[in-house]
This record gives C-alpha cells, sequence and structure tokens, in this order.
C-alpha cells in the first residue's frame, strides 16, 4: 500500500548491488515520521540495516553505527546516542529542534572489513584476524566497507546549505534543491556524486521511490551514469519519499585488503 511523507516509513526496497550478503545490506537513516517539523519538536529518528526500508533486517554492534544532525552545513551538535530496538531489529534516537530551519539528518555504518571465502561463506575481520580464528578457511577476497546516509529534513526553497558536502567519503549531493523537487510529467531532479570531495564520473547511481516494487529486492525504478561533472538526472514521476544510492569499489587503500567499497545514501520527500 503506498504510503505518503506524513506516514510511518514507507514501502520500498534496496537495491543490493554487491555480491555478498554482509555488503548488501544497505544502511539508511530517516525520521520515525515524515513530515514538517517546527521548533521545540522533537524527531524520532531509526537507523536501519536491511534490504527493505520497512523492515530491519540486522542489529550491527551499536558503536558501528553513528547519527549526526547538520544545520546551515555544519555540524549541529554531538552525536546521537542510540537505543537498541530488538523487535524491530533497528537503532532508535531523537533530536529536538531549536528552530524549523533545514536540517541533515546523517548516519554513517563506520567502516569495516570482512572475507569472502572460496566456499562461498564469509566473515568479519580483516585477512590477519579471519586467517587466524579461522585457519581451516581459504580467504578469496577480503573487503574494506563503509555507508553513509543523509536525510534532508524541513528543506526551504531559500535554503542553500542543502549542496553543502557533508565530507563523507562518498557523497550524493542534490544539485536541485529538495524543497523544489515536484512530481510531474516533465519533473527532473539533478545530483552531483563526490568521492573524497571530487566529482565522480562513469559511476551508477540508482533511484526509487515509496513502494515501487517493494517487494523485490535488488530492484530500482530507475538508474542512471554519472556524466564528466559527476553529475546525473532523474525523472520525478511519483510523490512521496524518494531515495539515491551509489556505491563506488576500487583497489583498496588498506594494508592485506584486496578492495573498498563504500556506498551512499540520499533520502527526501517529494509532496
Amino acid at each position: 500500500m503506498k504510503k505518503i511523507c506524513k506516514n510511518l516509513f514507507f514501502a520500498s526496497a534496496v537495491c543490493v548491488l554487491a555480491a555478498l550478503p554482509i555488503a548488501a545490506h544497505e544502511f539508511y537513516v530517516i525520521p520515525d515520521e515524515v513530515k514538517d517539523y517546527k521548533a521545540g519538536d522533537t524527531v524520532k529518528i531509526n537507523a536501519l540495516s536491511t534490504h527493505y526500508f520497512t523492515v530491519g533486517e540486522e542489529l550491527e554492534p551499536v558503536e558501528v553505527n553513528e547519527v549526526l544532525v547538520y544545520k546551515n552545513g555544519k555540524r549541529a551538535g554531538a552525536e546521537l546516542p542510540l537505543t537498541e530496538n530488538a523487535d524491530r531489529l533497528w537503532y532508535e534516537t531523537s533530536h529536538t529542534l531549536s528552530d524549523d530551519v533545514p536540517v541533515i539528518i546523517a548516519g554513517n555504518r563506520k567502516g569495516g572489513f570482512y572475507c569472502r571465502f572460496t566456499d562461498g561463506g564469509y566473515a568479519d575481520g580483516t585477512k590477519a584476524e579471519v586467517s587466524a580464528s579461522m585457519p581451516d578457511k581459504t580467504i578469496a577476497l577480503t573487503r574494506y566497507f563503509a555507508k553513509y546516509s543523509k536525510f534532508y529534513l524541513n528543506p526551504t526553497p531559500s535554503d542553500t546549505s542543502f549542496s553543502t558536502p557533508l565530507g563523507h567519503d562518498i557523497e550524493i549531493i542534490p544539485v536541485t534543491n529538495p524543497a523544489k523537487i515536484k512530481k510531474g510529467l516533465f519533473s527532473k531532479a539533478r545530483f552531483r556524486l563526490l568521492y573524497k570531495g571530487q566529482p565522480l564520473a562513469g559511476a551508477e547511481v540508482s533511484a526509487t521511490y515509496d513502494y515501487y516494487n517493494y517487494k523485490t529486492p535488488d530492484t530500482y525504478a530507475q538508474y542512471g551514469k554519472t556524466d564528466a561533472n559527476g553529475e546525473v538526472s532523474f525523472k520525478i514521476d511519483n510523490s512521496g519519499i524518494w531515495i539515491i544510492r551509489a556505491s563506488d569499489t576500487r583497489p583498496s587503500s588498506h594494508a592485506d585488503t584486496d578492495e573498498d567499497n563504500i556506498s551512499a545514501i540520499v533520502v527526501f520527500c517529494v509532496k
């Protein structure tokens, strides 16, 4: 059933682009209720590791999950404390707004390592750690991974801070102000993909929206590739919650590791 921006969560599926189950889970943050908030309101926030936005699937250690709030392009306050919800398999936190200006809720699944074995299995840890704890296994691949997420809360047409990078290793920056993104036959929204602060050309980016094929994992509504400026556009043909997702895999910058895989998600509401 379709859910609009004011409802609790939304029904959709995250695309699983990585080959291994541990890397397939996406990490994202979103308010428990997506609506316009005013000064003094307390925003309840959920942080999930999942294939589906409506269902938490994995409770990773709380210390690898981080949720922050940014205002006017700068970090506003300390890292938000997370409380485990064992029934829903996600973490919960909250933030009380001092005013009703636009803010960005930012999440970070802090970087970690895992190894894939030749028999198709996998285990958390560096190559040295896994080799020591599981000497009977043959490691085929060692990967470093990290995941970032952003949600635009209370966007306004006059705001300019929406385009300020937060400094994530890989980051999706709206070129179109989220407050100005509207549903329409010819409506499009443009985004820029940065890697280490620089435009990333030729990268695959995916987009989907509330309730689109939500029963089938690995499916996005639209797919695109960034141009020479690291930019890509998507047709906005539905209202509700939208997600833009990108990832980058390259030879690892970490010792004794084969590759790095870093992903980013941006979530916003189209009214």
